[in-house]
């Protein structure tokens, strides 16, 4: 780490490449991947960085503030490391995943929900609501899939309690199967139908 009192004068280009701060020491946690979201940042810079700090300071820092906290990584890492987060961020999806990210959940409890959204889902009979459903998703959603979709939403919002941290997990969750079972061009960020997609 190098310390710099003015970027005015620095040379970037001349700074030698540590190799702390390249790769990480363990793999990263299955609670990063809930939620697909451009540009993500990978954890073990998050986890080098407290790291830096506890060999520097005694005692670790009481909260870590993001403004910019995307999908929640720094919000997870703070949380896996029992410091508080305070996070914002425009993007309300980038709020939502970070939310998800940054609770604590027992897995017992994450399966028992689970189990009971799977059996629900598939006994509960699915309702045609396509015509109902506001323009634009009917321009971004085959009435199959829409109506897959409602049902599924409507199925977490009954089984989790609301308000609670498990509604958010799952929520989260319903979140990411939404732009993969659209008429969005795969992999594309800006929004762009893709009329070949077949979807499933």
């Amino acid at each position: 780490m190098i310390s710099v009192d003015s970027i005015d004068d620095f040379n970037f280009e001349h700074v030698p490449i540590d190799s702390f701060w390249n790769t990480g020491d363990q793999r990263e946690q299955k609670m990063h991947k809930i939620h697909a979201y451009p540009a993500k940042f990978p954890a073990f810079i998050t986890t080098k960085a407290l790291e830096f700090w506890n060999s520097n300071n005694a005692n670790p820092p009481e909260r870590i503030a993001d403004i910019f906290c995307g999908c929640g990584t720094t919000a997870l890492e703070a949380r896996r490391n029992s410091i508080n987060f305070w996070g914002c961020d425009i993007n309300p999806v980038a709020t939502l995943i970070a939310k998800a990210k940054s609770r604590k959940y027992q897995s017992g409890r994450l399966q028992n929900y689970y189990d009971r959204i799977l059996g629900k889902h598939v006994d509960a009979q699915c309702v045609d609501c396509f015509e109902l459903a506001p323009e634009r998703l009917q321009y971004w959603y085959f009435k199959e899939q829409y109506n897959e979709l409602a049902h599924l939403k409507d199925v977490i919002c009954s089984v989790t309690p609301e308000n609670s941290d498990y509604r958010l997990f799952f929520l989260c969750a319903f979140s990411n199967i939404l732009k993969p079972t659209s008429r969005w061009l795969t992999k594309s960020i800006k929004p762009q139908v893709d009329p070949h997609k077949r979807i499933s």
